[in-house]
Order: C-alpha cells, then sequence, then structure tokens
C-alpha cells in the first residue's frame, strides 16, 4: 500500500499493533514446535527408537515432550518432558533395590535374568546421563529463534502492503 497521504499513515499505524500481537502468538507457537520436535527426536534416539523406558513398570512408560503456550499479551511456550524422563536425562547413582516380602502369596519380582529366573534383590550399578531434552534444545534453539523471527516479519509486510 503505498503512503500517499497522512491517513494511510495513520492507517497502518494503527493496524500494527495487532497485527504484531498476532505475530508474536504465532511465532512463540512454532518456535516451541520446532524445540519440542527436536527434543523429542533425542528422546527416540535415546530410548531405542519406541520412546519408551522397558525397564520401568510391567510394560515400559512413555516419555515425551509438549508445550503450552501461557499468555497473550507476552506470550511465553512452557516445554515439559512427560513420564519419568529425568530417569534418562539425569546420572543415576548405583543404589540397590531391596527384597520385598511376598503379598498376598505372590512373590515381588526384581530382576528377570535371561534364563528366566528370576531376583528379589539387586544391586544397580547406575546409569549414565544420556540428556535428550538438553540435547534436543541446544539443536534447534537457533532454529526456534529463526521461525520466530519470520512470523514478526510477515506481520510486518503485511501491515505494509
Amino acid at each position: 500500500m503505498p503512503l500517499t497521504t497522512l491517513g494511510d499513515v495513520a492507517t497502518m499505524a494503527a493496524r500494527l499493533p495487532a497485527e504484531l500481537s498476532k505475530a508474536q502468538h504465532r511465532g512463540v507457537q512454532q518456535a516451541a514446535l520446532v524445540v519440542t520436535t527436536g527434543i523429542r527426536q533425542e528422546i527416540r534416539l535415546s530410548s531405542g527408537g519406541d520412546m519408551r523406558l522397558s525397564g520401568v513398570g510391567a510394560r515400559g512408560v512413555k516419555v515425551g515432550a509438549r508445550y503450552d503456550i501461557k499468555g497473550t499479551t507476552n506470550p511465553t511456550a512452557i516445554i515439559r518432558a512427560t513420564g519419568p524422563l529425568h530417569l534418562i536425562e539425569r546420572k543415576t547413582g548405583p543404589h540397590s533395590i531391596p527384597r520385598v516380602g511376598r503379598r498376598r502369596r505372590r512373590r515381588i519380582r526384581v530382576l528377570k535374568f535371561a534364563d528366566g529366573t528370576y531376583a528379589r534383590s539387586a544391586n544397580h550399578p547406575g546409569t549414565p546421563a544420556k540428556k535428550p531434552f538438553e540435547k534436543g534444545y541446544i539443536k534447534t534453539r537457533d532454529q526456534a529463534g529463526v521461525k520466530f523471527d519470520l512470523e514478526v516479519q510477515k506481520a510486518i509486510r503485511v501491515v505494509l502492503r
């Protein structure tokens, strides 16, 4: 839109805040999606491809990442881990898994061996930190900034037309 009169400038100036506010919300959402996708890819690599921790619970437990957008005038993305991701994000030290007594005539088994036998207690050596959340964030933070900037630039171009 060519600026021929002072009224054109006033119209453009009036539209700019609303368009920038919408662009900011879209930019935060796009950036959060990029970072969350990167974190999920790292979790997939760290968990063996299925995003489940096989040694936790009876059938393994699902882990992942998600985001929420908070606020309207100044939107913020909160990215969270889902499931017990801390078990592979941080290292675990050596610990004992104690013997558990009987419950209703059923023995609680702590550890299953390859030959099909069980142990009722174990000494776990600990696990190293794989840090999929941190690695995913580091790999995608620059792309997230670019996504946000593109949304703001797009809004400015819309107002200037």
